[in-house]
C-alpha cells in the first residue's frame, strides 16, 4: 500500500479535527491531518500582538461546558477569572449612563427573563436539538428580532436597548433579522434560563496560558501525522477509497474522511461525487453573521475595569476591560459592523471608545477579520432562521465513509469550543465504528 495511505484523513486542525484524531490515531487507525492554515486551532488563535498574547478567537470556557471541561482536567490546566468590572457604561435614547456593573446587570437580566422564558418549553434536552422537532419547526422560522419586537411592551427602553446590544453581542451581528431565535432559545436552554448563568459561560474563565495549551495538548495526546499549509481541494470517492487531492495536486487516500471545516467553507472543496444537496446548500447559503469581527486595544487613561454597551449605530456596542495596569489596559470587544470600523487605526478605534470613556487614550489597536479569512468565511456559527429545522439533520449524516464534524455541527454548545471537541468526540466514535465493521 502507498505511504500516502491511511485509515483516515482529517481535513482541519481545529479542536474538532484535533480531537477526533487524537481519538482515532490512539485507538490504532492511521491518521493524517491536513491543514490550511500555518498553524493549529482553527478559529480559535493566540497571536502576539501589542507586547501580549492576545486571543484572536474563542477564548472563555466554563464548567457548564462538560466536554472542553473535561479537557481541561485531563491535561491539569490552569484557568484564570476575567477582572472584576467595577463600572459600567451604557447609552439608551442617545443618552450615556454610568453606574455599577450589578446595576447594569439586574437590567439586563430582567428582559432575559422575558426574552428566555419559553427556551425550555422547546428544547427541553438541551443537548438534544431535536427532541421536540415537531415544536422547533413552529418558530424556526422566527429571528432574534421577531422576538424583540414581540416583548417589547413588556419591557422598557432602556432595557430593550441593552438587552440587543447582549444578542448583538452574542451573535456578532448589529442586524438581528438573521440569527434564529431557536440558537438564542438554544443558549438559554443550556444555562437553565438564567441569563447570569449564561452569561459567566460566555465570558468568565478562560486560559491562564491561552487557548493553544489546550490545542497542543489534544495533538501532542494523540498519534496523527500533521501536515500545515496543506489546504484540501478536492475529495473523491474511487472504488473502497477516498482520494484527497491537495492544492498542490499532492494526493492521499483513506478508508474515511473528517471534514471538520466551518460549513462556510465546505464548497470550497469539490467532492465527487456530490455530498447530500442540503450540506451543499447551506454552505452556499451560510450560516453565521458576515460582518463580525474581535477588537483588541491598548489603552491609557482607565479609572476603573470598565464595561461597554452600546446601540447598533455603532460598529461595537459590547466591550470590556481584559487586563488592568494601573491606568492602561487593554479592552476587547465584539465588532459587529467590520466594513465602519479600521481596528488597525488607533484613533479609529480611540472614536469609538469615547462614546462611553471621553478622556480614554487608545495607544495600539489590532483585530482579525474572520469574515476574509478564506478558512472560516465568518465568525462562530450562528444559525440563521430555518436553518436548523431544515439542515440540522443532513449535516449529521455520513457519507459512506465521509464525515462533516465541527463546532457548527454540534448538539450542545454549538458555536463553541466544547461543541468542537463534543462534535470531534462524537465523529471519532462513529468513524472508529465504520472502520471496525
Amino acid at each position: 500500500m502507498s505511504k500516502n495511505h491511511y485509515d483516515v484523513i482529517v481535513v482541519g486542525a481545529g479542536f474538532s479535527g484535533l480531537t477526533a484524531a487524537r481519538e482515532l490515531s490512539n485507538r490504532g487507525h492511521k491518521t493524517l491531518i491536513l491543514e490550511g492554515r500555518d498553524r493549529m486551532g482553527g478559529r480559535t488563535w493566540v497571536d502576539h500582538r501589542m507586547g501580549k498574547d492576545l486571543e484572536m478567537g474563542g477564548t472563555y470556557v466554563h464548567w457548564f461546558q462538560p466536554h472542553i471541561w473535561a479537557e481541561i482536567t485531563r491535561y491539569g490546566l490552569e484557568l484564570q477569572e476575567v477582572p472584576t468590572l467595577e463600572s459600567a457604561h451604557w447609552i439608551t435614547n442617545g443618552e450615556l449612563k454610568t453606574g455599577t456593573r450589578d446595576e447594569m446587570f439586574a437590567k439586563i437580566n430582567e428582559g432575559m427573563e422575558v426574552f428566555l422564558r419559553d427556551a425550555l418549553e422547546y428544547f427541553p434536552r438541551p443537548f438534544d436539538p431535536f427532541f421536540a422537532e415537531d415544536k422547533v419547526k413552529e418558530i424556526d422560522h422566527l429571528s432574534v428580532e421577531d422576538r424583540l419586537k414581540e416583548i417589547e411592551s413588556e419591557i422598557s427602553q432602556e432595557i430593550m436597548d441593552l438587552i440587543r446590544g447582549e444578542w448583538s453581542a452574542y451573535f456578532d451581528t448589529k442586524d438581528l433579522t438573521i440569527p434564529a431565535l431557536t440558537q438564542a432559545y438554544r443558549f438559554g436552554a443550556l444555562a437553565y434560563n438564567n441569563w447570569y448563568m449564561l452569561e459567566d459561560i460566555f465570558e468568565l474563565y478562560k486560559f491562564k496560558n491561552g487557548t493553544k495549551s489546550l490545542i497542543e495538548s489534544i495533538y501532542n495526546d494523540g498519534q496523527a501525522e500533521l501536515k500545515v499549509s496543506t489546504p484540501v481541494a478536492k475529495i473523491e470517492k474511487t472504488d473502497d477509497v477516498h482520494k484527497v487531492t491537495t492544492r498542490d495536486g499532492d494526493e492521499y487516500t483513506a478508508k474515511a474522511v473528517v471534514t471538520a471545516i466551518p460549513i462556510n467553507v465546505l464548497n470550497d472543496i469539490e467532492f465527487e461525487p456530490r455530498l447530500l444537496e442540503e450540506k451543499h446548500q447551506l454552505s452556499e447559503e451560510k450560516q453565521t453573521t458576515d460582518n463580525g469581527a474581535k477588537l483588541w486595544a491598548r489603552v491609557k487613561g482607565l479609572e476603573s475595569t470598565a464595561l461597554l454597551s452600546g446601540p447598533a449605530t455603532l460598529p461595537s456596542g459590547s466591550l470590556h476591560t481584559d487586563t488592568v495596569d494601573g491606568d492602561e489596559g487593554y479592552i476587547m470587544g465584539y465588532v459587529t459592523d467590520i466594513a465602519n470600523l479600521d481596528m488597525e487605526k488607533a484613533e479609529d478605534v480611540e472614536k469609538l471608545l469615547r462614546n462611553w470613556l471621553p478622556e480614554i487614550e487608545v495607544l495600539e489597536s489590532t483585530g482579525h477579520n474572520w469574515t476574509e479569512d478564506e478558512f472560516s468565511q465568518g465568525t462562530w456559527g450562528i444559525l440563521r432562521v430555518n436553518q436548523l429545522s431544515k439542515y440540522g439533520r443532513a449535516v449529521r449524516q455520513s457519507e459512506d465513509g465521509l464525515y462533516l464534524a465541527g463546532s457548527d455541527f454540534a448538539d450542545g454548545w454549538a458555536g463553541f469550543m466544547d461543541g468542537a471537541i463534543e462534535s470531534g468526540l462524537k465523529t471519532g466514535r462513529r468513524v472508529h465504528e465504520y472502520l471496525t465493521k
